[in-house]
């Protein structure tokens, strides 16, 4: 019995994305993260798209590919609500 892995295509390797300086600020840290979950979520809809149309790829790459996505992007809404209660909290102080 023959038992092959899983191949690691580009979509499921971490990008090379651009370093956020330590000295920046949180804007472009922010923006930064927004785009890497954006390009993640964009790359699984093309790789779902391949396997479906085309018949290109496997289905569970496929399948890692949109959960990794899918997870970023809850991860994302999750800091996104923890920023605004922070928001919000300080709105609550007196001065």
């Amino acid at each position: 019995m023959n038992i092959q892995g899983l191949s690691t295509p580009s979509l499921l390797q971490p990008e090379k994305s651009q370093k956020v300086s330590q000295n920046g600020d949180f804007g472009s840290m922010l923006k930064h993260y927004i785009s890497d979950v954006n390009h993640t979520s964009k790359m699984a809809g093309k790789a779902a798209e391949n396997l479906a149309v085309n018949g290109v790829g496997s289905a569970s790459e496929t399948m890692i590919a949109l959960k990794k996505a899918g997870l970023s992007f809850q991860l994302l809404m999750a800091a996104r609500g923890k920023v605004v209660d922070a928001y919000r909290e300080v709105m609550r102080m007196q001065i």
